[in-house]
């Protein structure tokens, strides 16, 4: 009679308070009225929180701009599509931060810039007699995958991370003046000796995510800083240094599929998983 009282408590204090659990009951915190005492007399297993695995596809387009030393007129360039694959694991850190994980994905970016004309002079810059280069680039990443579940379907999404990948193709846009010259249309489709292939360098992004479980539905924007450059630095001139590193962002939406089950922390998650074991437990009692 007396573990019928407690457990019925339990139950109230549950539809009253937010449910949230503690790291002995993989609870997050709990009315000061259940004690450690109450919690031992209740046999209570549950998975924790955000702890699963799940894996999709994305596609989108990217965005070009690029930073060059010494300065260049840049105009924003697309190219797509952008595609690509990733594997996330959901994880609650110290049995306390239920927001945590890791991304591991590849996917075929681009990369790429697009000089401007000076309107005042008409000066456009270029680089092996082109204003525009269009850069087909396989890259993969890992990166830390953060999220805060916003009600029981939806979510924010933030990753910073490092991503390296390699440049297979380019394609060349040359300027009026170049367009003529056999030496510079030998190289339209095909890299410099100076022009480098490995590239490397930051990723991150922000987005949203639709959860109807197994699937999750993502929207993300994606910001990629390289930190290798298209060209030798001295490739003019032994005395004369030029960088131009990639600035790219991008677009995607996604579709994920959870490969384990998962089990949210937000307050009516939570409330919605005690009301469950509550009435699993008074079940077994009768």
């Amino acid at each position: 009679m007396k573990k019928c009282l407690l457990i019925t408590a339990f139950l109230f204090t549950c539809f009253l308070s937010k449910a949230q659990v503690n790291l002995e009951a993989e609870f997050f915190s709990l009315p000061d009225t259940v004690t450690n005492e109450y919690l031992d007399s209740v046999s209570i297993k549950v998975q924790k929180p955000n702890d699963y695995w799940m894996v999709g596809v994305y596609g989108g387009a990217s965005l070009h701009f690029g930073y060059f030393n010494p300065s260049r007129l840049i105009e924003p360039m697309f190219q797509y599509p952008v595609y690509g694959f990733s594997v996330v694991r959901h994880f609650t850190m110290f049995g306390i931060y239920p927001n945590m994980g890791f991304e591991l994905g590849a996917q075929m970016n681009y990369e790429g810039y697009q000089y401007k004309a000076n309107k005042e002079t008409g000066y456009r810059a270029v680089e092996s007699g082109a204003y525009k280069a269009m850069i087909k680039t396989p890259e993969a990443y890992i990166l830390s995958h953060f999220h805060i579940d916003a009600g029981e379907y939806f979510k924010f999404i933030a990753k910073v991370g490092l991503y390296g990948g390699y440049r297979t193709q380019i394609h060349r846009v040359l300027d009026d003046d170049y367009a003529d010259v056999p030496f510079y249309q030998e190289y339209v489709d095909k890299f410099r000796d100076y022009d480098k292939r490995w590239t490397y360098g930051l990723q991150g992004g922000v987005g949203f995510g639709i959860m109807v479980n197994p699937v999750e539905f993502h929207v993300n924007v994606q910001i990629k800083w390289g930190w290798n450059s298209f060209w030798q630095p001295d490739s003019a001139s032994q005395f004369y240094y030029r960088f131009g590193y990639p600035l790219d962002g991008a677009i995607t939406f996604g579709v994920y599929y959870q490969l384990t089950p998962r089990h949210g922390h937000s307050g009516a998650q939570l409330r919605k998983l005690a009301r469950k074991m509550v009435e699993e437990q008074l079940q077994n009692h009768e």
